[in-house]
């Protein structure tokens, strides 16, 4: 078989991962999910104990092997996402003025115990959260939705935080009988109300969504996704400028800024998977010509 050939039929099992490496439904293994977004303690869902949520994107996706998504601009389209229904479940302070925060799913109302983070895959460029940061959390408009994300029809994915971060129960706080170890997101920060700086970290789960088949692979310590955050005051680095108390009362502006990787585990979309397929198929053909 010529060189021509043989290279022909190679394209036709790597076309997808080749051609199209840094495209979202192409990146696979072990991914490093940069996300920026705005938190807020205002506009909190009547009737739950929910202490804050937020909304924010995933502006970039590495992986091993030279994968590069990058929001936009890698195949036009744009990840979001809303987090909700975030609790506190006791506070304690440190001796340095620092301050611990165990946090757990909001209950009550429509509170379900669980704190969410549903991403949704739009090819529409939202600036308030892209760019210029100055989204307003008066534009929540259900306990799941922010009005800059409706429209976008199912979400690409519908995760849960899950147990597993904070492993020893700690005394007093809030919450003295508070059990720790079954807070699914832990923060050490510099107040305890925003806007404060700070820094968290929480594992997640997949819980349903177009693209769960994906994402859902228990890799990370049986976990989908392994979770860091750093917390600042919105408008330090970005944004139109620091929140006033008055905007922060009346809901016009997002006091927190949210930032820092998220690690997970990807397998190609099922089309991908049958591309290759077919591609080594081709493959196999040419060699039991060449016999």
């Amino acid at each position: 078989m010529s060189l021509k050939k043989l290279l022909v039929a190679s394209s036709l099992a790597f076309a997808a991962m080749g051609a199209s490496a840094t495209t979202l439904d192409a990146l696979t293994g072990n991914l490093n999910i940069k996300l920026v977004g705005l938190t807020t303690e205002t506009n909190l869902w009547a009737g739950t104990n929910e202490s804050t949520w937020g909304i924010g994107s995933i502006t970039q996706i590495q992986g091993v092997g030279g994968q590069n998504w990058n929001y936009g601009t890698s195949d036009g389209t744009y990840l979001y996402y809303m987090l909700y229904g975030v609790a506190d479940q006791n506070i304690v302070a440190n001796s340095g003025g620092t301050f611990d925060i165990y946090n757990v799913g909001a209950t009550g109302g429509i509170g379900d115990g669980k704190i969410h983070l549903d991403v949704y895959r739009s090819n529409v460029d939202l600036l308030a959260l892209n760019s210029n940061y100055n989204a307003a959390p008066g534009g929540r408009t259900a306990y799941d939705m922010h009005s800059l994300l409706s429209g976008f029809g199912p979400a690409y994915l519908k995760l849960e935080f899950g147990v597993g971060k904070q492993t020893l129960n700690v005394a007093g706080g809030t919450d003295p009988t508070a059990d720790e170890t079954l807070a699914t997101m832990v923060q050490q920060t510099s107040g305890v109300t925003l806007p404060t700086d700070g820094k968290g970290s929480f594992f997640a789960d997949v819980a349903g969504g177009t693209a769960a088949s994906q994402w859902d692979t228990n890799g990370l310590f049986g976990h989908d996704l392994d979770g860091k955050f750093t917390l600042s005051v919105n408008g330090a680095d970005l944004g139109s400028g620091t929140c006033t108390a008055a905007e922060v009362n009346n809901g016009t502006c997002f006091a927190g800024f949210i930032n820092d990787p998220i690690r997970a585990i990807k397998v190609p979309e099922p089309a991908s998977l049958a591309l290759v397929g077919l591609g080594l198929a081709g493959l196999a053909g040419l060699r039991r010509r060449k016999q």
